[in-house]
């Protein structure tokens, strides 16, 4: 099973609105762990006052946000890393070398 950890980086705020988020994201399973950083838009994305809000609170609105099973979605791409490093590893051909690896 896929476990997602969020770190809050960084918060824009104009006002009493917040109005983006750094976020950093780590998806880990029993042997691999992949990281995806970005920024979110959070204009209307919260229902509880400015000064109610807490990491918790933007966390939940992150993964409401981007934790869906929509074809695209981070969680889906970040799932789809993580198969990539449990795959076995192919070459088409002898020669050819192979555009990404990850050895440890």
């Amino acid at each position: 099973m896929t476990k997602f950890e969020w770190k809050i980086l960084q918060t824009s705020s104009v006002g009493d609105q917040l109005v983006s988020v750094h976020y950093l994201v780590t998806a880990k399973d029993d042997a691999n762990e992949v990281q995806s950083e970005g920024h979110a838009d959070m204009r209307e994305k919260l229902d509880v006052a400015f000064e109610d809000i807490r990491e918790s609170t933007i966390v939940a609105a992150l993964e409401k946000m981007y934790l869906t099973d929509e074809k695209g979605s981070l969680k889906l791409r970040l799932q789809e890393q993580l198969d990539y490093l449990k795959a076995p590893v192919s070459n088409d051909v002898p020669w050819k070398s192979q555009i990404f690896s990850v050895n440890f």
